[in-house]
């Protein structure tokens, strides 16, 4: 699970209305060159619900979520979790967006790497 904050951030708010089943999720850590550490198949997102006396979903502490501070009001689920971190891609795009659009800058061609990922990977995540 992924968290986002889709009622003030513009790109959360674009991702959650235009994310759909089966879209695939590319994980790329911050001031890395690109470097993507992990791919998904996005299933659903859930609108989190943190009350004052009970919480219905997880609380930021249960989730682990402490270490950065942010709002996060929208879980992001997916499944077939594959990490990437030993092989090296760097998609090179050097932007502060959270959320992006796979396209042309993208120094890997994702949509021709995905077949070999799944072939010779093994899924560490499976809902």
């Amino acid at each position: 699970m992924w968290g986002i904050n889709s009622s003030t951030s513009p790109t959360g708010k674009w991702f959650k209305s235009k994310v759909r089943d089966g879209d695939l999720l590319w994980f790329v850590t911050g001031k890395s060159k690109g470097h993507i550490v992990a791919v998904a198949t996005f299933t659903c997102t859930t609108a989190r619900v943190l009350g004052p006396l009970m919480a219905l979903t997880f609380t930021d502490d249960e989730l682990g979520w402490t270490k950065t501070e942010g709002n996060w009001d929208t879980e992001v689920h997916y499944k077939d979790l594959y990490n990437l971190t030993e092989c090296n891609l760097r998609s090179e795009i050097k932007s502060p967006l959270t959320i992006r659009v796979y396209d042309e800058k993208c120094k890997v061609d994702l949509p021709a790497e995905y077949p070999h990922i799944i072939r010779y990977s093994k899924v560490v995540n499976s809902m």
